[in-house]
């Protein structure tokens, strides 16, 4: 009797274990399934962009934060000295850009004097000339005028040079010059002094926070991490075989390790569209992989799925388990059943 007992626990265990081996096959093209799957939260690196120690500290490792809250708070006694001097050199500019402008007037109404003296000079010259001919004057009188009219020339001619020298000058203390270069001093000097103060960049969780006030921080380095809970995603691992079923916002059951018993859905935002190929070289030669198996491995998916809501417990890297929900009401249930027992297993292992 003892020995049909032990024939019928064998051949239930036997049937039960060919079922589930049939679930789990057939579960790769009506709802698949893997356990091949990784909880990622983006992590934002917070880094100082200026370098100076810290005089604020305004946050606490594990708190919650929104978009624009302060953080850190550096000592701006530098930035703030840059500042006013940018801005006593902007307005030295300013004053050297007025004075050319005035010195380009003043010369231009100097050279508008040469050109009208030059101009009589030369009235002066032709009537001299006229004169000569009836001889009322003498011809020493007459090379006068004509060495009075090239002096007014060579006048008019360093006249229009003084003008040109002052035109670049103009230019190089204007807008386009050393102006614009003294506004855009300004302006980073205002920058620089602004990101004294470490803002968030994104609504998360403080992570990773080491920070004391009096550290001194370089510019470039991560002075917190930024966990965006908001914006977290699973990687999940499908079989090929059932890529026609991992279609965007095709509904999945998900099982966190961290979190036995319970059960969340989510829904799948995407999946990549290539793999790394280990059988190409860089340069281009393929790599011929010789394999004398019946039956291959089955190449992976990477899918994506998002979740409406992650508990705070959970953490970037947790292990995860996810089903597909079949349009089959049959399936359906299967898959429920197999998941609520799956999430249950998850006390004991």
């Amino acid at each position: 009797m003892m020995n049909k007992a032990y024939q019928w626990v064998l051949y239930f265990i036997l049937g039960l274990s060919a079922l589930f081996a049939a679930f789990l096959v057939m579960s790769d093209n009506l709802a698949p399934f893997t356990t091949q799957a990784q909880l990622h939260i983006p992590t934002s690196r917070i880094a100082a962009e200026v370098s100076a120690p810290v005089v604020k500290l305004v946050v606490k490792n594990g708190q919650s934060v929104k978009k624009g809250d302060l953080l850190v708070r550096l000592d701006a006694t530098r930035y703030q000295l840059a500042l006013a001097q940018a801005k006593a050199a902007l307005v030295i500019a300013e004053q050297h850009y007025q004075a050319n402008k005035q010195h380009l007037n003043g010369a231009t109404a100097t050279l508008r004097q040469r050109i009208q003296e030059t101009a009589n000079e030369q009235h002066k010259v032709k009537r001299n000339e006229q004169l000569m001919r009836r001889k009322l004057i003498s011809q020493e009188m007459l090379e006068d005028s004509r060495t009075s009219l090239a002096v007014h020339q060579q006048a008019v001619t360093s006249a229009r040079a003084s003008v040109a020298q002052i035109k670049a000058e103009l230019i190089q203390s204007s807008e386009n010059g050393a102006l614009a270069t003294a506004h855009a001093n300004v302006e980073l000097a205002q920058l620089n002094l602004k990101k004294t103060t470490i803002v968030a960049p994104v609504d998360g969780v403080i992570s990773n926070l080491s920070l004391t006030p009096g550290t001194y921080v370089n510019a470039g380095n991560p002075v917190l991490f930024l966990v965006d809970r908001n914006h977290a995603w699973i990687n999940a691992d499908f079989n090929e075989k059932g890529i026609t079923k991992l279609a965007k916002d095709t509904k999945v059951r998900v099982i966190f390790d961290a979190l036995p018993g319970e059960i969340y859905q989510g829904k799948i935002q995407g999946k990549e569209l290539a793999i790394f190929d280990a059988s190409s070289d860089n340069n281009g030669l393929a790599r011929v992989v010789n394999d004398d198996r019946w039956i291959r491995d089955q190449q992976k998916v990477r899918t994506q799925v998002t979740l409406p809501t992650l508990n705070d417990s959970l953490f970037s890297g947790s292990k995860v388990s996810v089903m597909v929900i079949s349009d089959s009401s049959v399936w359906d249930t299967l898959s429920n059943v197999w998941m609520h027992l799956l999430a249950n297993l998850r006390y004991l292992v």
